[in-house]
């Protein structure tokens, strides 16, 4: 009488695959959950970048703005926009700017949601 010989997994070699298994599956959802909060931080960055940027250039055209402000079309132009003056015997039209005030100060509703999300 011959016994078959069985290969039995012996039961801590079982629990080690486990444990190797578990501690990769912690190690992957790490990484997703890293990838996802440095692509947020990337976002903010990327919009704080364009906001500088444009801040620059604001800031770029102000400082050639010196040169221009003595120029007599310049004074004319902002005496004109800024001071609603006009030259004898011209009519000027001039529209209330509350209205427009008005109208940027209304939301949309996709923005009012959008809002709500960030």
């Amino acid at each position: 009488m011959r016994k078959s010989l069985k290969f039995k997994s012996k039961p801590h070699k079982k629990f080690y695959w486990v444990l190797l298994v578990f501690g990769l599956l912690v190690f992957v959802i790490g990484l997703i959950v890293g990838n996802i909060e440095l692509s947020r931080k990337r976002s903010v960055l990327k919009n704080n970048l364009l906001d500088l940027q444009g801040k620059l250039e604001r800031a770029d055209k102000i400082s050639s703005q010196p040169a221009q402000e003595s120029s007599p079309a310049y004074l004319e132009k902002m005496a004109r926009e800024q001071l609603n003056l006009m030259k004898p015997g011209e009519s000027v039209a001039a529209f209330p700017e509350k209205l427009e005030e008005e109208y940027d100060k209304t939301e949309g509703l996709l923005q009012k949601i959008k809002d709500k999300l960030k």
